[in-house]
């Protein structure tokens, strides 16, 4: 009998003397008869197709033609290289048999311009004078119709888009009884059949190249061939399948011309040049040149058939493509380095699939989740089943969206066999056939999908493998699947393109259709009730992730290489630096996720990603460990986790999935993380561990910098290298974290422990200490405030820090914090004699020794500034006179001043500061306030308008017996007893507020002085080029009140003396006033006298004179100048502005020497400026050379008019150096 098996069936018994099969099932036989002992001929046919089987095949049977004599092998093929085939054979014999064919005619029509066979102008020369393939064509099916209308016709095209776009060309021409009929694989059933079945009236048939040798059209009487075919090549360089069109070999160019020789003579229209035809290679590649060899190594690894390299194929392999397949290989898991079958390998050489899909397979049985994976594996290894009629697309994507899935495609595959297998289940093979046309599924291809699935769970449960899933359940990946309703009888309603689209949304928006029937409403729940079906959803939503993410995971292990991440382009970068973007009917196409799965990468004219799933980067890290790059970057301790880590980057291939993962550094590099434990842990301290000597060494290490600072001198303690080596040499070489640590301190014994603890001779070896230079506090009364010291040039607190609470910010003493601290003395004196003006520091050279001999004479702080004690120091020394304002603080190093941090009462700092003065001013009031509130809370008052009941001490004991002193001040309208913390500003702010309590009680009088002043309207107008009339009123009054409360104010301490002073005052205040308007109306009258002269149009010398005296005459007259200048010096205003007159007049006469006794008095001028510049207006000093100055002038300009006897320039220079000491 005559037998056959094939991929799904088999039907052969004992009495079989003829076999027919697969090039597969022979290759599998190969696994359990190396000899292919059953037989004693073998025929391989359709050799031409040169399939990778085929060619494994005749490489396998030349090896075992030489073990086996007795073997006889016939190869056949209707095109073959026979010389090339004999030859592999050893010279084989060569058969021919000529076919039973009629004779064909080959036409050339070549596209570059018409040939003008053909009449009609419409399809003639396109653009550029070339034509596209479809004018081509179209003239060709003219030109035929013109010899023969009735003559079927067979016309080749690359794909299913040129069959529409030639389709719609041809349909638009209207041939009389014709019909344009398409055939490709991706065509329904039914319209394949159409083919097979002509009618009565002419075809066109539109063909890919499976009309070529896979089946046969009847009634062809016509080809027209372009000569082109979409040829799937795999890239080694790319790692992926491209589908371009290229043009044809000879050999397919002659099958194709052999199809209409059929039944008659044809002819063949070849729409290229016959020299194009000549210089085609003559066969097609074999697939063994242009596919992955994954699968065919993978073959001969199982059967032992040695290297590849080495195998007797027809035509070797690209080394290229060898390589590739073996890095697959390996990618895959199925060899070692050594290329060597790994267990995994083994299971998968078992698998007749795909060695991709062998690869989900194993992983899938590891995973839990092998039933689905069959499923998938299946539909993988078959064409899709889903069709896409041209007329019927949009339809045909809603019945499809009935079972996707808005994640993944795989998970729609599931989706769609479980609607197949429960309808499977129910229905007739005629309803099953009408289900499967409804909803745009190929009936035949659904078959061979369930067939495949069979087979493969036949092979799964050969090697052992269980479908029930080991750790998840996989089934709630099919929850919200759009099962088919049962179908009952004969009438059944296919559902509308409005419903179907409308069911697809929903299900990818996941949600529920408002046209469904209502659920049947449920009793209302219970508290138990609702909380169990509450725990329940959550349980279900955790299942549905962890099967989500183990399928997921499976299907990661077998295409490692088709990972992508989304980029800002909007397309997917993956491996190898590939670019892809999801097929634009992939469900994911809408909404694309971050990171992707790809069953597949296409490349036709753009790379496709097929059959897509959103993934998480973290799957493919857990499931690809040996194909992960990992680079660690960043390495540091860190104190919170107790051990060395670091970030590490993992990549796939260049395709980054974690740009910086923590990990622990210990595990990757112990050596170097154990030096980083020691640095950065150890060493700085920044480590959590009950090691007593770390935190006992750190202590000792601070004794040392502090001795350190106090020097001032760099390098003295021990360093952090020196600090590290001598752990280093103690600590074992594997501890690099914070437990290990601990568990080994606790293992030591205590003589062990003992050797671990740092002394300060360590640290600071042949360095003594010098506390005593250095003192840890400053004294205040009888308060100690902290000394910090630090050497760090550029720091904030860089030299001497005093912590000063907030409360005694006022009591410090500017003069006793020039000192800083006895060991800062002598590099503070030389550094102050080097910030002398140059004539006077060439004095003290070298500045060093006379700061030494300073610090020797003033080691104990004397009361006064250190700048006036230097001063004086170095006048005594050389006879040369120094001044405290000669020395340039502002030259200073900032580690020379010292620096205040304020504290409040919660030890918070307010601020950190070397400028006393400015911390003053934005604390001093809170200062005071605080002060107060721990000094003397009892005699403290606000809003006072008389004088106090009692006595006011003039100190008091304060805090921590901190001297405080009470004193009345201003507060504007009213007075306020307040404590201060400082002595002179108690001093300087009591005589104003006694003032403010005496004006208050002279109120009255005061209003009544003001009003009864006889001011002239010339004086009014007068005054009125300086300030409002009303203001001269309220001026001299004010001037009067100076006069009447002049002194003595300081001493008011009690009711009786207040009142004393106010009756006096009251008497004197109106006839003071009246001589200060006498004094006033003298002046202005003078004024107005020199301005014009002061106005003269003169250039020059004579100019800056007269300017020279308008800036005198600003500093004398000026707004409130009768109230703020002393009585004495009032006085002598008109005698000081008569001066300025003559002195106009004789400096017009002789500006020269005007200018020269200007010049002389020009330094005076210019300290009496300086020292307001510094705010010194209100010391006696200022006062008496400001006054000095003007008799000086007097004296110089106007001699005659009388100076105040004794002024000279000489006694003026005594009072400038008195005021800059």
């Amino acid at each position: 009998t005559v037998g056959f098996q094939v991929r799904f069936t088999d039907r052969v018994s004992d009495q079989s003397r003829i076999k027919f099969m697969t090039d597969g099932i022979l290759l599998a036989e190969i696994a359990s008869d190396r000899w292919l002992s059953s037989y004693d001929t073998i025929i391989v046919d359709e050799a031409h197709e040169r399939s990778l089987n085929i060619d494994f095949l005749l490489g396998y049977l030349k090896q075992l033609l030489r073990k086996r004599s007795d073997l006889k092998l016939i190869v056949t093929s209707a095109t073959i290289d026979t010389e090339r085939f004999a030859r592999h054979f050893d010279d084989a014999p060569v058969i021919s048999v000529e076919g039973r064919t009629f004779p064909v005619e080959v036409r050339y029509r070549p596209l570059e311009g018409d040939t003008g066979d053909s009449d009609d102008g419409e399809h003639g020369s396109g653009r550029d004078g070339e034509r596209s393939v479809n004018d081509a064509i179209v003239a060709a099916i003219d030109e035929i119709t013109r010899i023969d209308p009735r003559g079927d016709v067979l016309m080749f095209l690359p794909g299913e888009r040129e069959i529409r776009d030639a389709h719609q060309s041809l349909e638009r021409r209207k041939y009389r009884e014709t019909e344009v009929v398409p055939l490709y694989a991706r065509l329904s059933a039914a319209d394949q059949d159409r083919v097979f079945n002509p009618g009565p009236r002419r075809r066109l048939v539109l063909a890919t190249n499976v009309a070529e040798t896979s089946l046969t059209v009847p009634r062809i009487r016509y080809v027209v061939d372009p000569g082109l075919a979409r040829v799937k090549r795999y890239s080694p360089r790319q790692k992926l399948d491209r589908l371009h069109i290229e043009p044809i070999s000879q050999a397919s160019a002659n099958q194709r011309m052999g199809r209409c020789g059929r039944i008659a003579e044809g002819i063949c229209y070849r729409l290229y040049a016959e020299a194009d035809f000549a210089a085609r290679p003559a066969f097609t590649d074999p697939e063994i040149r242009r596919s992955s060899l994954s699968g065919v190594i993978l073959r001969m690894l199982q059967l032992g058939l040695g290297r590849i390299e080495d195998f007797p194929f027809l035509e070797a392999p690209d080394e290229r493509a060898v390589a590739d397949g073996w890095q697959q290989l390996l990618e895959l898991g199925a060899i070692d380095v050594q290329r060597r079958l790994t267990a995994t390998g083994r299971q998968m050489a078992r698998l007749p699939v795909d060695v991709k899909l062998a690869r989900m397979l194993v992983a899938a049985q590891q995973h839990g989740c092998l039933r689905e994976m069959i499923i998938i594996a299946a539909f993988l290894g078959i064409q899709d089943p889903r069709e896409r009629p041209p007329e019927a697309r949009e339809a045909a994507d809603n019945a499809h969206a009935l079972f996707a899935d808005a994640r993944s495609e795989f998970v729609g595959i599931l989706r769609l066999w479980d609607a197949y297998r429960q309808v499977h289940e129910d229905l007739t093979q005629s309803k099953l056939r009408d289900w499967c046309n409804r909803h745009f599924l190929g009936f035949l291809r659904m078959r061979e999908w369930r067939e495949l699935h069979r087979q493969l769970r036949l092979l799964c449960e050969e090697l052992g493998w269980s479908e029930e899933p080991a750790n998840v359940m996989l089934a709630p990946l099919l929850a919200g699947a759009s099962a088919p309703a049962r179908e009952d009888g004969h009438n059944v309603n296919r559902p509308t393109r409005g419903q179907l689209h409308r069911a697809a949304r929903l299900a990818r928006e996941g949600k529920p259709d408002p046209n469904a029937a209502p659920a049947q409403p449920a009793p209302a729940a219970t508290n138990k009730q609702a909380e169990a079906a509450e725990t329940s959803a959550r349980t279900t939503e955790r299942e549905r992730a962890a099967a989500y993410q183990a399928l997921h995971r499976a299907l990661l292990a077998g295409l490692p290489t088709q990972i992508g991440h989304r980029t800002e382009k909007g397309d997917y970068l993956a491996a190898r630096q590939r670019r892809f973007v999801p097929f634009p009917g992939s469900a994911l196409a809408r909404k694309p996720p971050p990171w992707i799965l790809a069953a597949t990468l296409l490349d036709t004219q753009k790379v496709w990603g097929m059959t897509n799933a959103a993934i998480e980067p973290d799957w493919a890290i857990a499931e690809l460990p040996h194909l992960l790059a990992r680079k660690h970057f960043d390495a540091h301790w860190s104190r919170a986790q107790g051990q060395v880590v670091a970030s590490e980057q993992i990549s796939l291939f260049g395709l980054v999935l974690a740009p910086k993962k923590p990990v622990h550094f210990g595990k990757i590099d112990p050596a170097a993380a154990h030096d980083l434990f020691v640095r950065q842990g150890l060493v700085t301290g920044e480590i959590n561990t009950r090691a007593a000597f770390v935190a006992d060494n750190l202590k000792v290490l601070e004794q040392a910098r502090e001795e350190e600072a106090k020097l001032r001198r760099a390098g003295i303690v021990a360093d952090e290298g020196w600090q590290a080596r001598w752990y280093l040499d103690r600590i074992p070489a594997e501890l690099h974290s914070a437990s290990g640590l601990d568990a080994w301190w606790k293992s030591l014994p205590p003589d062990k422990r003992r050797s671990l603890h740092w002394s300060l001779n360590d640290l600071l070896p042949g360095e003594g200490s010098e506390a005593d230079r250095f003192p840890k506090y400053f004294p205040i009364g009888d308060a100690r405030l902290p000394l910090h010291y630090r050497f760090e040039p550029g720091a904030i607190d860089d030299g001497v820090t005093l912590e000063v609470p907030l409360h005694l910010l006022n009591a410090l003493d500017p003069a006793r914090l020039s000192w800083l601290a006895p060991g800062f003395v002598a590099d503070k004196a030389s550094a102050l004699i080097r910030s002398l003006p140059k004539a006077q520091r060439r004095n003290y050279v070298p500045a060093p020794d006379f700061g030494r001999a300073f610090y020797e004479a003033f080691s104990i702080a004397s009361a006064d500034d250190i700048r006036g004690e230097l001063a004086r120091f170095l006048t005594k020394a050389t006879g040369t006179q120094v001044t405290a304002l000669d020395f340039d603080e502002q030259a200073l190093d900032t580690h020379l001043l010292m620096n205040l941090r304020l504290r409040d009462d919660d030890g918070r700092v307010l601020a950190e500061s070397r400028d006393l003065d400015g911390l003053r001013a934005r604390f001093g009031e809170r200062a005071g306030q605080a002060f107060a509130a721990r000094a003397g809370r009892a005699l403290a008052a606000e809003g006072l308008r008389d004088f106090p009941s009692a006595p006011i001490p003039e100190q008091v004991a304060g805090e921590a017996g901190v001297p405080a002193y009470p004193a009345l001040v201003d507060q504007g309208d009213n007075a306020a007893l307040r404590i201060f913390a400082d002595r002179n500003d108690a001093a300087r702010a009591h005589p104003r507020g006694v003032r403010r309590l005496l004006e208050i009680a002279l109120a009255d009088k005061i209003k009544q002085v003001r009003k009864q002043l006889p001011v002239s309207p010339k004086t009014g107008l007068l005054y009125a080029a300086i300030e409002s009339q009303e203001r001269l009123r309220g001026d001299l009054v004010d001037a009067a009140l100076n006069a009447v409360l002049a002194d003595g104010l300081g001493a008011i301490r009690d009711p009786g003396a207040f009142a004393q002073r106010r009756d006096d005052a009251g008497k004197r205040l109106f006839g003071e006033a009246m001589e200060r308007l006498k004094l006033a109306e003298s002046i202005l009258g003078a004024v107005a006298e020199l301005k014009p002269l002061l106005e003269a149009p003169l250039m020059g010398w004579a100019r800056g004179n007269l300017d020279d005296m308008e800036q005198q005459l600003r500093a004398l007259v000026h707004a409130g100048f009768l109230r703020d200048t002393p009585a004495d010096a009032l006085a002598n205003y008109p005698r000081y502005l008569r001066a300025m007159i003559l002195r106009t007049e004789r400096a017009k006469r002789d500006p020269a020497r005007d200018q020269a006794r200007m010049l002389e008095l020009k330094p005076f001028v210019d300290a009496v400026e300086a020292a307001a510049a510094h705010g010194l207006q209100d010391r006696q000093e200022w006062q008496a050379l400001r006054w000095d100055l003007e008799e000086l002038r007097v004296s110089v300009f106007a001699q005659e008019l009388g100076a105040k006897s004794g002024v000279s320039a000489k006694k003026l220079s005594q009072r400038v150096a008195a005021l800059r000491s």
